[in-house]
């Protein structure tokens, strides 16, 4: 059903457990690919594609139009995670890092060399994407066919006038004002709200960024099997780095929304004093 999209809850507990059910494909991919076992690569990507989508209409839901503070609040929930993983990558590759990536750049593709986190390539193109929410946000939004022209012009550009894999880039600009055009609705599906399903969503992130630093140190140990023999290992990890890492920096996100929203506040509650007041 549709409705209007500022009257929407963010949070839908359905795309918690759909998030941790993608993640679940990557982190399969990952462990079967080593053994060139092809079953999951496609599932996988589409995953990731459905990643952007999600974040489209998550963002979009929550939107209220202050960009700074959305910038603010977005780097906050997510960097931490992303760097730390990051650094893990090096330390296990045992390479000089390049601190520029910490800074989401350059922009990557899935196979960019060195492999030091592969997974980290969809957070640099979702964080080059946050500046251009306030369009993403005013095509999803908009009428039916803006929305759809603007999910074709992106992935029309990425498609047909960038002849490399930067193409991806451009198709993740489509995903997110797909997703922000689904914004309008609610899904509801029972098993993707259940209890394991919601803790696959809630660890997704932390799983999604660890897990290939877990099967990396697995595989200098075991081999091609390596990964493999780490999968239920990835889960725990996962959970831990949620714990430890991930769930403190939503808790600081919030902490941080609502402290940039004061001044704003204070500004609401003392107009009205103030027109009291005046003659």
């Amino acid at each position: 059903m549709s409705r209007n999209v500022s009257s929407l809850p963010a949070r839908l507990p359905a795309l918690d457990g759909l998030r941790g059910l993608l993640a679940v494909v990557v982190v399969l991919w990952h462990a079967t690919s080593p053994m060139g076992l092809p079953l999951f690569a496609i599932p996988a990507k589409l995953a990731v594609f459905g990643f952007f989508v999600m974040s489209g209409l998550v963002l979009t839901r929550a939107w209220d139009g202050r960009w700074s503070a959305f910038l603010a609040q977005r780097l906050v929930r997510l960097w931490p995670t992303y760097a730390i993983c990051l650094a893990l990558g090096y330390l296990i590759a045992g390479t000089t890092p390049d601190w520029s990536q910490f800074l989401f750049f350059p922009l990557m593709t899935p196979d960019a060399p060195p492999h030091i986190d592969p997974p980290v390539w969809s957070l640099i193109v979702e964080a080059w994407a946050m500046p251009l929410m306030p369009l993403i946000v005013s095509l999803g939004r908009g009428s039916t066919g803006r929305a759809w022209a603007g999910v074709a012009v992106f992935c029309g550009v990425g498609q047909f006038l960038v002849q490399d894999p930067e193409q991806e880039y451009f198709l993740a600009l489509g995903y997110f004002v797909l997703g922000a055009y689904l914004s309008r609705y609610t899904p509801r599906v029972g098993w993707l709200e259940s209890a394991p399903a919601l803790w696959l969503g809630k660890i997704s992130y932390s799983l999604y960024l660890s897990h290939w630093l877990v099967f990396a140190l697995a595989a200098r140990a075991f081999g091609p099997l390596g990964a493999l023999y780490a999968l239920p290992l990835a889960f725990p990890v996962g959970w831990a780095l949620w714990a430890t890492v991930e769930q403190p920096s939503v808790n600081a996100s919030r902490r941080l929304k609502a402290w940039l929203a004061q001044p704003r506040l204070a500004t609401q509650v003392a107009t009205p004093a103030s027109r009291v007041a005046t003659p």
